[in-house]
């Protein structure tokens, strides 16, 4: 189990993406290559994506493109730590500005490996974690020595991801929500407002940056309330 005592020394986060345009008709006027590549993910995303199949380009790309970081952008990465009090403290990067966002972004993650903290979020492993290593390189910033994770042993790892710790070994495990996870252990819900699948729209469409800021500390306030609740 987590002990009490070793909360406080984790470095916890949580990144927001959309796609890389506002919408599909964008990508094929401005970066016509990037579109021909998309046409292949979406005939794939149709063919193994239940309700996907009668399904456009277009639509697909409204979904699909922020899972990917080939296609997407990180317009959003929240970090949190517990302060003396007991409380949470965030620090927050996002808007417009992928490249600053990153490179802040790269900072703080450098920062808490000096220290010697682990980094901590859900589905961090499979998501947060490549999608921010890949959108470092492909900005041409340096990967953050808590992200160099491809010549690392697992007890070598800095990272607890709480996906991962509930799974108890099981791969279907882990696939578990936060939010229902949340639930399980009666932590209120970080999707009181928006959803991963409403970003795309707030941010292109909306612009409402702030909103997608809120909700990306939400989660990462949900994991640090996750780990305190089953810390011993």
């Amino acid at each position: 189990m987590i002990k009490k005592e070793d909360i406080k020394n984790i470095l916890y986060f949580d990144v927001e993406t959309a796609g890389g345009y506002r919408t599909h008709e964008d990508l094929v006027l401005e970066n016509p290559r990037l579109a021909k590549l998309w046409e292949r993910r979406a005939k794939y995303f149709r063919g193994n994506s239940p309700g996907m199949e009668d399904l456009n380009d277009s639509e697909i790309y409204s979904q699909k493109a922020g899972l990917e970081p080939e296609f997407g952008r990180v317009v959003c990465v929240s970090f949190g730590v517990w302060d003396e009090s007991g409380s949470h403290r965030m620090t927050s990067f996002y808007g417009e500005d992928e490249n600053d966002i990153l490179d802040k972004s790269a900072k703080v993650l450098s920062n808490a490996s000096a220290k010697g903290m682990k980094i901590c979020g859900h589905n961090i492993k499979m998501f947060d974690i490549p999608f921010l290593g890949k959108k470092m390189i492909f900005n041409g910033l340096n990967i953050p020595p808590n992200l160099q994770l491809w010549d690392k042993k697992p007890w070598e790892v800095p990272i607890l991801d709480t996906a991962e710790f509930f799974s108890f070994g099981s791969w279907s495990q882990k696939f578990l929500g936060l939010d229902l996870l949340a639930c399980s252990l009666g932590i209120d819900s970080p999707k009181e407002d928006i959803d991963g699948s409403q970003v795309h729209g707030t941010y292109w469409d909306d612009k409402d940056y702030d909103r997608i800021k809120e909700y990306c500390e939400r989660d990462v306030v949900t994991v640090m309330d996750v780990l305190k609740k089953v810390s011993r």
